[in-house]
């Protein structure tokens, strides 16, 4: 590592010179390059029909990408702390290219590709889509110091926005050619990366004269002396004193683990299962409710739920902080209670998932509108919820060892996601017992009744985790 280290600082004497607003405006690039990750709702249909997968298998491919997640955002600390921003960047460039490289590959060989390099190139793609990401939101926070929140904001609402940009390309210039649209995700990822790897540089520990990189910018400051979300809050002194070690071995971080797992479950499941619940909806009511004034082809609803869910969750991130300063500051509640409002949102959203859609409509258009709802209470839930995390683990311990600690609470995605695209994966593969001679494949056609028994089981989800809040938020009113 330190040989690379070595070799970027020589590399650094032959590139352009950078500063504070070239770094914001670099960090764009490499959060919507980062955000792609989630365009899979697109494409992911269509790379399981073309390689012959199940719908277990192509939730084996989110458990790949959130596995490579979890591990990239949980040695991101470690990284970027003591070698600084270029190194973690130049490893999402590698990983982000040779992973849509390697699934552009896998596609056009269809049935015979291998379900083990799909697995791979979706664990570099999740490995990617964190590390530089984060890497720039550390930069553009020491950049801006009297102005953390709003500079951050710029680049978590970019990583958030990046789904329907793509969706955009793919649908309108691409006509939903995946196998191009592929190799373009390919070009442009590496590319966003490489301007992120040139400008953003800013030095780690191990460089023992770190010197700000422009003369005319604000001087830099370490991003733990401030949470993500700029709402003060007092912090339980306790935790707030505790070592490494004793916060690792501490109750409370995993609780907030657990919470953090299932809050995170219940978002990417359906962000990732979008298309399968769309792709019921449609072939139920194209065949038994057939209706000619209304006949949207699969991928234009795909398109449209994975654009509802990006404008929905890029809307929860940009209002979390006006709504949390609200209630810590003028309503004086603890800052979960935050939390206790996504997961209503969040419930509402995968109730409505419950329902038996044949006994409210026999109508395509009326039942699109119904998963529409869904759709936006879940996107914004997820959002709102995820975002204000960060800032509740900045509260409860120790700042100085703030990014390792938040890497680790990151990996508990790969757990809460794994648990919940398994129980969809084997309900929806269980009622698919038509079989297609022209694919050769098992298919569902009951329409809601493919995956609502799922949506019953992940809402239970959403009141366990409220009820674990609520508990918390007893303790913490009775002990401080």
């Amino acid at each position: 590592m330190l040989v690379i280290h070595n070799g970027i600082r020589r590399l650094n004497e032959y590139l352009p010179s950078t500063n504070h607003w070239l770094i914001l405006l670099a960090s764009i690039p490499v959060a919507l390059a980062s955000g792609t990750l989630f365009v899979y709702s697109v494409y992911g249909t269509q790379l399981a029909e073309k390689c012959h997968l199940n719908s277990t298998q192509a939730s084996n491919l989110n458990i790949s990408a959130t596995i490579g997640t979890a591990l990239g955002g949980c040695i991101l600390g470690v990284i970027t702390d003591y070698y600084g921003t270029q190194i973690p960047i130049l490893a999402s460039f590698l990983s982000l290219s040779i992973g849509y490289k390697l699934l552009h590959y896998e596609f056009n060989l269809g049935v015979d590709s291998s379900i083990g390099l799909l697995l791979f190139a979706m664990f570099l793609i999740g490995n990617g889509s964190v590390s530089g990401y984060f890497s720039s939101l550390k930069a553009v926070a020491i950049y801006f110091p009297n102005y953390k929140a709003t500079a951050q904001s710029i680049t978590i609402a970019s990583f958030a926005i990046s789904s329907l940009i793509f969706l955009f390309i793919c649908s309108k210039i691409f006509k939903a050619d995946v196998s191009k649209f592929l190799y373009f995700l390919f070009v442009s990822s590496g590319f966003m990366y490489l301007l992120g790897f040139i400008f953003i540089r800013i030095d780690g520990i191990i460089d023992q004269s770190p010197k700000p990189i422009s003369s005319n910018q604000a001087e830099p400051e370490p991003i733990e002396e401030q949470p993500l979300l700029s709402i003060p809050s007092k912090p339980s002194s306790n935790l707030h004193d505790l070592s490494l070690k004793e916060s690792l071995l501490h109750p409370i971080f995993w609780i907030h683990y657990l919470i953090l797992s299932i809050i995170q479950g219940l978002g990417q499941m359906y962000i990732y299962g979008v298309g399968y619940v769309i792709k019921a909806i449609h072939f139920h009511y194209t065949y038994y409710h057939n209706d000619p004034s209304y006949q949207p082809s699969l991928i234009e609803l795909q398109a449209l739920h994975v654009s509802l869910i990006a404008i929905t969750s890029f809307i929860g991130r940009l209002t979390l902080g006006p709504q949390a300063d609200f209630l810590v500051n003028k309503l004086k509640y603890q800052r979960h209670w935050i939390l206790i409002l996504g997961l209503i949102i969040m419930l509402s959203g995968h109730f409505l998932l419950t329902l038996l859609t044949d006994l409210i409509s026999e109508n395509l258009y009326h039942v699109n509108i119904l998963l529409s709802i869904s759709s936006c209470l879940i996107g914004y839930a997820y959002g709102f919820s995820f975002t204000c995390y960060p800032s509740i683990i900045s509260d409860l311990f120790n700042m100085q060892n703030y990014s390792f600690l938040w890497g680790v609470m990151y990996t508990s995605t790969t757990f809460g996601l794994t648990i919940m695209t398994k129980i969809f994966g084997i309900i929806y593969d269980s009622n698919s017992n038509q079989y297609d001679d022209n694919t050769h494949e098992y298919f569902c056609d009951k329409g809601s009744g493919c995956y609502n028994l799922t949506f019953k089981i992940t809402s239970s989800f959403c009141l366990l985790a409220g009820s674990i809040i609520l508990l918390y938020i007893f303790y913490r009113r009775t002990h401080t």
